[in-house]
């Protein structure tokens, strides 16, 4: 059974395992070598110095792994270290992915199955073969159901994009069954579904959540572009101005420019789109913030995501996330 890193104390004798974000061989006053190693689960990080056979360590271990750690932990600098006597890579039926990236509350199945109800909502013929084509899809199905909704704003868990999708799809559901003669229901629930696709290809997750090379070059947004493209592209006689109408829906959810869109919306299935996924996104980082803040100060710290403090006077319960079946 892992040891956590939240469970660990001072001046005890360990063997867990941990995710090995880096490594750096150093050298000491006396010009001994020693491997500094930078480690962690989802409960938190932890320093390990491992001063036995360090240069044939450093060879032997990858940075983004899993490895198995023996030592003693001491408080070093003012920080809780491990020393380490041994230390070797983990094998792959070692370890669960749970201990080091939270999942989706909930779990997988549930919001899969809740994509598929909200997918049998669109009717329009073109817009439901253009979904089917990324339905169909297993690599991209595979990565949609587990890719994080982001680094560290919303959503940053396993399962994250898919249950930001989910949730912007059931509320432009409700929006476009309220305003039926201003929006196209089957277009915003279209959009709802293509608008963060492009996060696939721009995270990396298996060991920790860091962006890829053409995530960092490219970004999500132009990522999911691309990726429209290719697939209406292969679609018999798709429909002009869908197609124009749906780009554009990804290319402006961000809502501004200076936020990372380069264009604003500009129909009213697009501004719905941006205002809808940029509610759920807050809504899932206060979530977020006020699970970390002690709830027995009358003001949660300051958020500059949000942009400042949240009054939790009335809220002293821990803030548990709860799968609530409101509009789904």
């Amino acid at each position: 059974m892992k040891l956590m890193r939240k469970d660990i104390l001072p001046n005890e004798r360990i063997t867990t395992f941990f995710a090995l974000e880096s490594m750096e061989l150093r050298q000491s006053r006396n010009l001994r070598h020693f491997l500094v190693l930078n480690l962690h689960d989802k409960t938190g990080g932890i320093r390990g110095y491992l001063w036995n056979e360090p240069v044939e360590s450093a060879t032997l271990l990858k940075e983004k792994s899993f490895v198995k750690v023996r030592g003693i932990t001491k408080i070093l600098n003012g920080s809780l270290a491990i020393e380490i006597e041994k230390i070797r890579m983990a094998e792959k039926h070692e370890v669960d992915l749970k201990d080091f990236l939270e999942i989706v509350p909930g779990g997988i199945d549930y919001w899969h199955r809740k994509l598929l109800e909200q997918i049998s909502l669109i009717k329009d013929s073109s817009c439901k073969k253009l979904v089917d084509s990324f339905l169909e899809d297993t690599v991209f199905l595979e990565n949609f159901l587990s890719t994080p909704g982001g680094i560290s704003v919303h959503h940053n868990y396993i399962g994250g994009l898919l249950e930001h999708t989910v949730n912007t799809m059931c509320q432009a559901a409700f929006i476009a069954d309220m305003h039926p003669g201003l929006i196209d229901k089957d277009m915003l629930l279209t959009g709802a579904f293509l608008h963060d696709i492009g996060k696939t290809r721009e995270m990396h997750y298996e060991i920790a959540r860091e962006y890829t090379t053409e995530g960092k070059l490219l970004g999500h947004v132009t990522l999911g572009f691309s990726m429209v493209n290719e697939k209406i592209s292969r679609l018999d006689s798709f429909p002009e101005e869908l197609a124009m109408l749906l780009k554009h829906m990804i290319l402006s959810h961000h809502g501004e420019l200076e936020h990372g869109s380069p264009v604003r919306p500009a129909t009213p299935e697009a501004l719905m789109l941006h205002l809808i996924e940029n509610m759920d996104a807050k809504l899932n980082h206060l979530y977020c913030h006020l699970k970390h803040s002690n709830p027995e100060n009358p003001w949660s710290p300051y958020d500059r995501y949000l942009n400042t403090e949240i009054y939790q006077k009335k809220h002293k319960k821990t803030h548990q996330r709860e799968i609530v079946e409101v509009g789904i």
